[in-house]
């Protein structure tokens, strides 16, 4: 399938590992040129320097996607180099496991802060390139747990429902300029992240990590975790001219673990 994206500009955040440079690295593959941002400034060059050598036409901006300022700089960068941005993947690391009342202020502030509010400010930062140009396209990376929250993943849960609404509220006034904006919540993953999560229960039931990740992969309907490049392609599909009539969907990508719709 011709997914029209050579010459295109993309900014991945959270781009250095896991999902995040699955779909930097799937991106340049299919000729676009991709901003990669990461808090991690070592990873990050490592992870550019890997796409680089595949030949992929790639540059990279260190940054926490909480700092409010950052959204302005990566489309900056991008107008300096490349004229404008055509796609955006809102991408970071979820907050950490907890109930309700294991989670004070402080932790509810930076989760909303990290996983909601950096959507809305790199979002809000492109969307002037994009309906000028008559042409955009916004995926939001965020989980399964936004359509089934579990009490032990409050906040992710809430931050990540808030993206979902968010989204759904913005298609409608974009569609006519044809941008589109979209949500994918991937299931088990098997990144730095789920072996982090697995790595905790292990440790909390006093249980070996390896039987405690062969349940965890038991308990899905395809009974194994998905790959990264599993989710960068739906997501660079998402992006292209391909799915231009795809708009404010949240879709589960996880081998049919989701059981409501």
């Amino acid at each position: 399938m011709e997914l029209g994206l050579k010459g295109r500009v993309a900014i991945v955040t959270g781009a250095s590992k896991g999902m995040g440079f699955a779909t930097a690295r799937a991106f340049a593959r299919e000729g676009a040129r991709v901003l990669m941002i990461s808090r991690t400034p070592e990873t990050l060059s490592a992870a550019e320097q890997s796409i680089r050598k595949g030949g992929g036409e790639v540059m990279s901006l260190a940054g926490d996607v909480a700092d409010p300022g950052l959204p302005a700089r990566a489309l900056a960068e991008c107008v300096s180099k490349w004229g404008t941005v055509h796609a955006l993947v809102n991408n970071a690391g979820g907050p950490p496991p907890g109930t309700l009342m294991e989670q004070d202020d402080a932790a509810w502030a930076a989760a909303l802060d990290r996983n909601l509010m950096a959507t809305i400010r790199f979002t809000r930062a492109v969307i002037p390139a994009m309906t000028k140009q008559k042409w955009g396209r916004i995926v939001s990376i965020t989980s399964t747990i936004a359509k089934e929250p579990a009490p032990s993943m409050v906040l992710s849960a809430t931050a990540r429902s808030g993206v979902a609404a968010f989204t759904k509220a913005i298609a409608s006034e974009l569609a006519a300029s044809n941008v589109t904006v979209n949500v994918v919540n991937p299931g088990s993953v098997l990144t730095d992240r789920s072996r982090e999560l697995i790595g905790a229960r292990a440790k909390r039931e006093n249980r070996n990590y390896d039987e405690v990740l062969a349940e965890s992969q038991a308990t899905t309907p395809a009974k194994r975790f998905a790959t990264p490049e599993e989710i960068a392609n739906v997501i660079v599909f998402l992006a292209s001219d391909a799915a231009s009539y795809v708009n404010g969907v949240s879709l589960s990508v996880d081998g049919a673990l989701t059981k409501g719709f």
